[in-house]
Order: C-alpha cells, then structure tokens, then sequence
C-alpha cells in the first residue's frame, strides 16, 4: 500500500505539474508551505523543477526554491551557495520580464525578510513601487488577495501606500 502510494507520489505528481503547468494558485500555495517546513520546500523544489517549458514567473518561483533551501542547511557557505543561485536565477528571471508583477512581488517578500547582512535588498523601493503601480490592473485575483495580504502586513509600506490595497 504504501508502496503503491509513493509510486503515484514520484512518478504520477510530475506528471500532473507538467500537464497543468500554469496552475499558479497551487503554485503559490506550495510555496508558501516550503517557507515554514523543510518537508514542504523539498517537496515544492522537487515539483517546481519537474514543470517544463516554465514561464517567467515559474522561473522565479524555481529560482525562490533554491533561496527557501537555503534555510534548512546548516553549512553557511552551503546555506550561501543556495541563496546566492536562486538570487541570480530570481534577478535574471526579472531583467528577462521587467514588467511581471508576481516576479516583482517575489523578490519584494524575499528581500525584506532575507538578512540584512546577505545584501539581498538594494531593489525594495524600486519592487514595491511597481507593485504599487500595476496593482489595480492586475486580473489575476489569487495574485491580487496574496499581494494585498502580505503588503498590508509588510512595515516597509507606509499607511496611505497601503490604501491602495484596500
């Protein structure tokens, strides 16, 4: 039984990524558990590299992996090597896609909950400024309920910026 259980996890799971590839809410979804458990962000990195012919923002949550894998290593110079990777993959995804809003909004929750000392926060204004300016247009309405969510809550928005999500 148990067997039987793994098989589907392993080989049936890809399979169904791959087939919907653009289901982004189940996407999203995974990536907010891997952020507080090493199971979860095993699991989502596994999932995330099976897609293929990733978009721009899938890439972007492929590179998010590397830096929530990071998290669970307990060698710095690993921890780093991991976090650095999913940086340049985020960042190339975002020079590749100026104007995606979700890649935007990726590396605004990244930078402001990275360690200061990493360096990984020179963009914050620059993100949270286009968020703030595609907001109202956007049609995704997952996308718009997670980036209300997490900007009304963010202390890097001021309180007449955070109207503009209510």
């Amino acid at each position: 039984m148990m067997k039987n259980l793994l098989y589907i996890f392993l080989f049936i799971t890809p399979a169904f990524i791959q087939a919907n590839e653009w289901d982004m809410v189940t996407i999203r979804e995974l990536y907010t558990k891997a952020t507080t458990s090493k199971a979860d962000a095993e699991k989502f990195h596994s999932l995330i590299e099976a897609i293929k012919l990733p978009n721009a923002s899938i890439k972007g949550y492929h590179a998010a992996s590397y830096m929530i894998q990071a998290n669970y290593h307990f060698n710095p110079s690993t921890k780093l090597s991991y976090f650095n990777k999913g940086k340049e993959q985020l960042d190339y995804a975002i020079q590749s896609e100026s104007q995606n809003t979700e890649l935007r909004f990726l590396r605004f929750c990244i930078q402001t909950n990275a360690p200061s000392f990493l360096g990984y926060n020179k963009q914050i204004v620059l993100d949270k400024t286009a968020i703030i300016q595609a907001y109202p247009l956007l049609t995704d309405l997952d996308l718009k309920k997670r980036i209300k969510e997490f900007m009304l809550q963010t202390t890097y928005c001021t309180n007449s910026e955070k109207k503009i999500f209510n």
